[in-house]
């Protein structure tokens, strides 16, 4: 067990997590699938997941290009409902264009994942959130189609959400929180970017070791939310115990 884990202190929770029962898109390292990660000592509940398919998907529901399916989760937080939509939208910036995210290649593109039916969630339901990798700064292009439904970005184009051991501050802004206006009435303005603890000792970096875990940040947005948190669960020695969501998958990422 990593030392951090054993010194961790406080609630540790009762973490569940779903992941797409296929994958929701190819990158040149293998299949990518998709998920989501919650506490439920939280009150927080899965209702349903699924993948979106949309234009950019051929005939057998796989991504074509770089694109990855948006994937669907509907949550219960307390006694409201929350959508919550996992995007990937992969880009690469053209040559000496990769300061700040602006750079990327949004054009060309004849279709992405927030067409089709991610714009039919976005008009169709009121407490929505749009997460993940979308490729570019939130002043890109392609954002056109969440701007156009009055949502908001919590992170700025300025602000670096990437990372590495060779540039631990970030060169690009790629990943966001955007929320619905219904859900910015409850939001209560701290979102930040995570870079402490992403490395350890034990994981590659090049011919060296003390790699990244992932070379995108998390990033954390706090609510105000009225509910009434569980007991937290206990695994003997107790340590939190990680359930698979009972509404998909069998497949644990």
């Amino acid at each position: 067990m990593l030392s951090v884990v054993r010194k961790w202190r406080e609630t540790r929770g009762v973490w569940k997590c779903c992941v797409s029962d296929t994958p929701t898109g190819h990158t040149p390292k293998g299949a990518h699938y998709s998920g989501f990660l919650w506490d439920s000592s939280c009150g927080i509940e899965l209702r349903e997941a699924s993948i979106l398919e949309n234009p950019v998907a051929n005939g057998n529901g796989n991504s074509t290009g770089k694109h990855s399916l948006p994937y669907l989760g509907r949550f219960y937080v307390g006694s409201s409902e929350l959508t919550l939509v996992n995007v990937h939208l992969h880009s690469s910036p053209p040559s000496g264009q990769e300061g700040n995210g602006r750079g990327h290649n949004t054009n060309g593109h004849k279709a992405t994942p927030l067409s089709g039916k991610v714009q039919e969630i976005l008009k169709g339901e009121k407490e929505v959130c749009v997460l993940g990798e979308f490729g570019v700064a939130c002043d890109g292009s392609v954002m056109k189609v969440l701007r156009k439904e009055k949502m908001t970005p919590l992170v700025a184009p300025s602000v670096l959400t990437n990372i590495s051991t060779s540039a631990p501050r970030g060169t690009l802004s790629l990943h966001n929180i955007w929320l619905s206006r219904s859900l910015k009435k409850i939001y209560t303005g701290h979102c930040s970017v995570v870079r402490e603890g992403l490395t350890n000792p034990w994981i590659p970096n090049n011919w060296s070791w003390g790699g990244v875990a992932s070379e995108n940040c998390p990033v954390v947005a706090e609510f105000f939310v009225d509910i009434v948190p569980k007991e937290p669960g206990r695994h003997g020695n107790g340590i939190a115990r990680v359930d698979r969501g009972d509404v998909m998958p069998k497949h644990e990422r």
